[in-house]
């Protein structure tokens, strides 16, 4: 049974964790293009450096996918659960599609957009994202914050992943 966008929709927004999230995005590439691999999460303070910021990052070679925490918090903070979830879908699915072995930034960025258009609906937050990007739903998560960055130190998110599979990074 092939599920509508609505449904995959309202599993992102409605979702209440992370690993939540990430359990829709591994649902749609495996409905979709019937590919999956185990990842785990890790979680780094990588800051944002005046109008840079890296939202998340896959370490070519992994299985683990790095999200940043400082966006996270600033939009966690700041703005509804349904696009701090698209949010997180939308940095997810990008990465995910890294991990699966999609290199190329350009094909990976057109298909995010047409994977969540797709599956989550023309007029989503997430497939907004894909388009305009992440700052036109939170423009202050590009605001500087003083300091430098601390030397990168990953936690790994426990329980992230359900699959019963030995994890190796």
């Amino acid at each position: 049974m092939e599920m509508k966008s609505e449904s995959f929709a309202g599993m992102v927004d409605g979702a209440n964790t992370i690993t939540e999230v990430f359990s829709v995005v591994e649902r749609i590439v495996l409905e979709g293009f019937k590919a999956h691999r185990p990842v785990m999460l890790g979680l780094a303070d990588l800051g944002v450096q005046g109008a840079f910021m890296i939202g998340a990052f896959h370490p070519v070679g992994s299985n683990l996918i790095v999200l940043n925490r400082t966006p996270l918090e600033r939009i966690g903070s700041n703005a509804p659960k349904e696009l701090f979830n698209a949010y997180c879908f939308h940095v997810l699915l990008h990465e995910y599609l890294h991990a699966l072995g999609l290199l190329d930034e350009q094909l990976v960025g057109a298909m995010v957009h047409e994977i969540s258009r797709k599956f989550l609906g023309e007029n989503h937050p997430a497939t907004v994202m894909s388009v305009k990007g992440v700052t036109h739903f939170f423009p202050f998560i590009m605001h500087y914050a003083p300091g430098t960055l601390p030397e990168l130190k990953v936690e790994i998110v426990r329980n992230f992943s359900q699959q019963g599979t030995n994890y190796f990074v």
